[in-house]
């Protein structure tokens, strides 16, 4: 037939609910806490690894659960941490919440853009050398997303 392989590529998709708020420099109705059904989109370039895979699916389903369910924020707005509680203050609340309930987002906001680097950053550090581009579409409901893509350094030049 004379095909020969030229790229390889995993995609996936899952949603998870989740609440945050965002801080803004302008009055927003999402400055108040709310939530959202997240969809997220995952494509992985790469080659074969030893155990014939680009990338292995249950890492990203794990993210997804560590997401699932709990409040997103971002660790700048945690005021204290005590036992198993966290204390985060910022646009005039005080909330003292469960620290299982909480997923501190090492970002300086919780925006789409922000969840989606959190989330390509995690599969990054499961990435093995085989894989060369990672790419993470956040909906934060069915007309808006936001989108990055991570090269690996040895694709950024090839």
């Amino acid at each position: 037939m004379g095909f020969k392989v030229t790229e390889r590529k995993i995609g996936w998709h899952k949603d998870f609910d989740s609440s945050h708020f965002l801080v803004l420099p302008y009055e927003s109705k999402c400055l108040r806490i709310h939530g959202h059904t997240y969809n997220v989109d995952v494509e992985i370039w790469g080659e074969l690894n030893e155990n014939g895979m680009i990338f292995d699916f249950n890492h990203l389903s794990s993210l997804v659960k560590l997401l699932d369910h709990r409040i997103l924020v971002s660790e700048g707005w945690v005021k204290e941490r005590r036992k198993d509680r966290v204390i985060i203050e910022r646009n005039d609340k005080h909330i003292e919440l469960p620290e299982s309930e909480v997923v501190l987002l090492n970002k300086p906001n919780v925006t789409a853009e922000y969840i989606a680097e959190w989330f390509a950053e995690r599969v990054a550090e499961k990435a093995g050398s085989n894989v060369k581009r990672i790419r993470v579409k956040v909906w934060e409901d069915p007309r808006s997303y936001a989108e990055i893509t991570l090269e690996g350094a040895s694709s950024i030049n090839t």
